[in-house]
Protein backbone atom coordinates (compact mmCIF):
# COMPACT_ATOMS: atom_id res chain seq x y z
CA UNK A 1 0.00 0.00 0.00
CA UNK A 2 1.49 3.61 -0.91
CA UNK A 3 0.74 6.48 1.10
CA UNK A 4 -1.89 7.98 -0.92
CA UNK A 5 -3.75 4.63 -0.14
CA UNK A 6 -2.90 4.37 3.47
CA UNK A 7 -3.76 8.06 4.10
CA UNK A 8 -7.35 6.78 2.16
CA UNK A 9 -7.63 4.05 4.45
CA UNK A 10 -6.88 6.16 6.96
CA UNK A 11 -9.69 8.92 6.40
CA UNK A 12 -12.00 5.97 5.58
CA UNK A 13 -11.98 4.35 8.98
CA UNK A 14 -12.10 7.70 10.61
CA UNK A 15 -15.21 7.93 8.58
CA UNK A 16 -16.59 4.85 9.22
CA UNK A 17 -16.45 5.21 13.27
CA UNK A 18 -18.36 8.43 12.56
CA UNK A 19 -21.28 6.45 11.02
CA UNK A 20 -20.81 3.37 13.00
CA UNK A 21 -20.67 4.80 16.01
CA UNK A 22 -19.89 3.32 19.28
CA UNK A 23 -19.75 -0.47 19.78
CA UNK A 24 -17.06 -0.80 16.71
CA UNK A 25 -14.25 -2.00 15.89
CA UNK A 26 -12.78 -1.81 12.81
CA UNK A 27 -10.66 -5.41 12.12
CA UNK A 28 -9.16 -5.17 8.42
CA UNK A 29 -9.41 -2.40 5.48
CA UNK A 30 -8.24 -3.29 2.27
CA UNK A 31 -8.37 -0.82 -0.73
CA UNK A 32 -7.14 -2.59 -4.31
CA UNK A 33 -7.81 -1.39 -7.92
CA UNK A 34 -7.77 1.64 -9.41
CA UNK A 35 -10.49 1.47 -11.88
CA UNK A 36 -12.81 0.02 -10.53
CA UNK A 37 -11.73 0.25 -6.88
CA UNK A 38 -12.50 -2.41 -4.90
CA UNK A 39 -13.27 -1.71 -0.18
CA UNK A 40 -13.16 -4.60 1.83
CA UNK A 41 -13.89 -3.77 5.69
CA UNK A 42 -13.96 -6.77 8.30
CA UNK A 43 -15.10 -5.05 11.50
CA UNK A 44 -17.07 -5.79 14.68
CA UNK A 45 -20.50 -4.18 15.40
CA UNK A 46 -22.26 -4.71 18.96
CA UNK A 47 -19.95 -7.91 19.25
CA UNK A 48 -21.12 -9.47 15.80
CA UNK A 49 -18.39 -10.10 13.11
CA UNK A 50 -19.14 -8.35 10.09
CA UNK A 51 -18.25 -7.23 6.64
CA UNK A 52 -18.23 -4.57 4.48
CA UNK A 53 -17.33 -5.05 0.43
CA UNK A 54 -18.09 -2.17 -2.06
CA UNK A 55 -17.04 -1.40 -5.44
CA UNK A 56 -16.87 2.01 -7.32
CA UNK A 57 -15.40 3.30 -10.65
CA UNK A 58 -13.08 5.73 -8.52
CA UNK A 59 -11.76 5.69 -4.61
CA UNK A 60 -13.99 8.75 -3.58
CA UNK A 61 -16.97 5.72 -5.28
CA UNK A 62 -16.47 3.02 -3.91
CA UNK A 63 -15.69 5.22 -0.40
CA UNK A 64 -18.97 5.95 -0.77
CA UNK A 65 -20.72 2.78 -1.25
CA UNK A 66 -18.71 1.82 1.72
CA UNK A 67 -20.21 4.87 4.14
CA UNK A 68 -23.97 4.02 2.80
CA UNK A 69 -23.46 -0.42 3.14
CA UNK A 70 -21.76 1.16 7.17
CA UNK A 71 -25.16 3.00 7.71
CA UNK A 72 -27.36 0.49 6.56
CA UNK A 73 -25.39 -2.03 9.20
CA UNK A 74 -25.71 0.22 11.61
CA UNK A 75 -29.55 1.04 11.49
CA UNK A 76 -30.20 -2.84 11.12
CA UNK A 77 -27.87 -3.24 14.27
CA UNK A 78 -30.19 -0.42 16.02
CA UNK A 79 -33.09 -2.33 15.03
CA UNK A 80 -32.55 -5.48 16.12
CA UNK A 81 -31.03 -4.27 19.45
CA UNK A 82 -34.66 -2.99 20.22
CA UNK A 83 -36.84 -5.51 18.95
CA UNK A 84 -34.84 -8.84 19.00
Amino acid sequence: MNDAEAQLAERLATDLERVLGTGLLIEDLEIEGEGPVRINVACLVDGRSREIHAEGESAIDAMSNVIRLAAELRLSAAFWQMVG
